[in-house]
């Protein structure tokens, strides 16, 4: 059932822009059109509420406002709990279990067309019931033509900034400094000697991860260490920037944005675009 209802919602916006050689076809999806247009609002109506027309014969009606609340960016995380239903006989077709609070993960802007359309007229914490038009292809439980209903039932955006916050907050940690670029510094031991001058290498000791403990780089369980020169350009800006208020024998963690991090790219298949990152550091040496 699932798969058949993300299908649906995946082309449902395509459809729209699919043209015919046929005008007999195209009359017809002209008035499944008009029709769709009817069933959705008299749906409302019955309501008492009043829709906002959004691209491709979609509508939709806030059931809670947020005007304070931030709009989706590309790259921001977003939580969804949602429940998709044939709106002309209200059976649901599919929907997120909001009792075990699993919501529907999504990166805005990538892969899911429909909620990257959608989403782009809602705001953080509000909610909302949005019909859309049907197509010429039928689901089970949704005939070909038949308009679907989307309840937002909550949602949540999560810029890089929220998710670092969070991340800090849940661990404990108290940060020692926090730059305009995003960068947090958390010292978890002081070092010895003055912060070493541009020009000199540091030889550290290093795990990566992502924001939920993952770890996808690092070198603490080897005995090698990693150098980097102060002031210099081979890593990425977040990790040097860090490394740059340590002293010799000092543990800290930094934690950073994408913006100063991997970016939009990200690094090949291990580090996804617009990601935040946390490095463990150990200064082990500097010459």
């Amino acid at each position: 059932m699932r798969n058949l209802v993300k299908g649906f919602i995946a082309i449902i916006f395509v459809g729209s822009l699919l043209t015919s050689c046929l005008s007999n076809i195209e009359l017809a999806d002209e008035v499944k059109a008009k029709e769709n247009q009817t069933q959705i609002l008299s749906y409302f109506s019955r309501l008492n509420q009043t829709p906002k027309a959004i691209e491709d014969g979609a509508y939709y009606f806030l059931t809670k406002a947020n005007p304070s609340g931030e709009l989706a960016s590309r790259g921001d995380t977003l939580l969804i709990h949602y429940e998709l239903a044939n709106l002309i006989t209200g059976k649901v077709l599919d929907s997120t279990n909001r009792k075990t609070n699993s919501p529907l993960l999504y990166q805005y802007g990538f892969l899911n067309p429909i909620f990257t359309r959608l989403m782009a007229h809602l705001r953080d914490e509000e909610q909302a019931v949005m019909a859309l038009p049907g197509t010429s292809q039928s689901f089970e439980g949704l005939p070909a033509y038949t308009p679907l209903k989307v309840t937002i039932k909550s949602y949540s955006v999560l810029s890089q900034s929220d998710q670092i916050n969070a991340f800090i907050t849940k661990k404990g940690y108290k940060v020692t400094s926090t730059e305009t670029d995003g960068l947090r510094y958390i010292q978890l031991a002081p070092g010895t000697g003055d912060i070493p001058a541009k020009g000199k290498t540091v030889k550290l000791k290093y795990t990566g991860r992502f924001l939920n403990g993952f770890a996808f780089d690092g070198n603490m369980a080897r005995t090698d260490s990693f150098s980097v020169t102060v002031g210099g350009t081979q890593t990425v800006v977040g990790f040097q920037k860090g490394i740059e208020k340590m002293r010799l024998g000092e543990k800290g963690i930094v934690v950073f944005p994408s913006t100063i991090g991997y970016g939009e790219k990200g690094s090949g298949s291990n580090i996804p675009g617009f990601t935040p990152l946390m490095f463990e550091i150990y200064i082990a040496k500097i010459e």
